[in-house]
């Protein structure tokens, strides 16, 4: 039933419009920075985490590990994360992570491609073919949001938001009377999926988006999703056409049969 009221489609960037396998670009980044990040990272299911952990798979795991949704990762002085949470301006175009060994040591940055899914474009279409306006909602950089979306078609965008500013952007657009659809794959979806009036995840995301979510897609991209929806419309329908059916044939029938115009086994037939 909320799929089917759903009046406008929130969509999370990195693993839900692309294929979240983001790939590192090589920038001449040293081997030991790179292997204490990737093992940093070895602690986070994050899409750029894991790139990293792809970058260099032969670095342990480094013990002590925290990590904080949205933000990075921290291991005594080091940390590896936004270039907000390192600390570090002027680098956060496109998708980014730093590593600090310390608070006084120089930056590593760690830059990443990621590729829209082939299906993407197509499935914005059909949202707005629904009636449902499409926004991206990103904790990428302006960058890296602006490209995806005018690949995809999407007007409305908004870059570096974290788990809390986009619950916030949900919570604002039911304020404003909506009734919005947030498609998300990450932690850092989680709060948003949760606020949004229907939650769709995308095959692959991490457990807990899957679970807070109201909708899984088992097939990889978004095509499945404009399905759903003209299926939740269709049952919407059919639904309410089976009261007016029942409501009707009630009117006529059991005023029938308690005047005795009509039997009881007529009346029920």
């Amino acid at each position: 039933e909320r799929l089917a009221e759903a009046d406008c489609a929130i969509l999370d960037k990195t693993g839900t419009l692309t294929e979240g396998r983001p790939v590192l670009i090589p920038e001449g980044q040293e081997t030991q920075a790179l292997r204490a990040a990737a093992g940093m990272a070895r602690a986070s299911r994050h899409p750029l985490a894991k790139a990293l952990v792809r970058a260099c798979p032969d670095a342990p795991l480094v013990e002590g590990t925290r990590e904080i949704p949205g933000q990075g990762l921290e291991a005594g002085t080091a940390c590896l994360g936004s270039p907000a949470f390192c600390d570090v301006a002027g680098v956060s175009d496109g998708m980014v992570l730093v590593y600090r060994a310390s608070a006084d040591a120089a930056p590593v940055i760690f830059r990443f491609a990621d590729r829209l899914r082939a299906d993407a474009p197509q499935a914005v279409a059909d949202l707005k073919a629904l009636g449902l306006p499409v926004e991206l909602l990103s904790g990428d950089g302006p960058g890296a949001v602006a490209a995806a979306a005018m690949a995809a078609g999407i007007e409305t965008w908004k870059a570096e938001a974290d788990p809390y500013a986009k619950a916030a952007h949900i919570e604002s657009l039911k304020e404003a009377g909506r009734k919005p659809l947030m498609v998300g794959d990450g932690i850092n979806a989680a709060a948003a999926l949760a606020a949004a009036h229907v939650a769709a995840s995308p095959a692959g995301a991490t457990d807990l988006a899957q679970t807070t979510a109201d909708i899984v897609l088992q097939r990889e991209g978004l095509a499945v999703l404009p399905d759903a929806i003209r299926i939740a419309r269709r049952a919407q329908i059919l639904a309410r056409q089976n009261i007016g059916f029942a409501l009707a044939y009630n009117v006529i029938a059991v005023p029938a049969a308690i005047a005795g115009l009509v039997t009881p086994l007529i009346e029920a037939l």
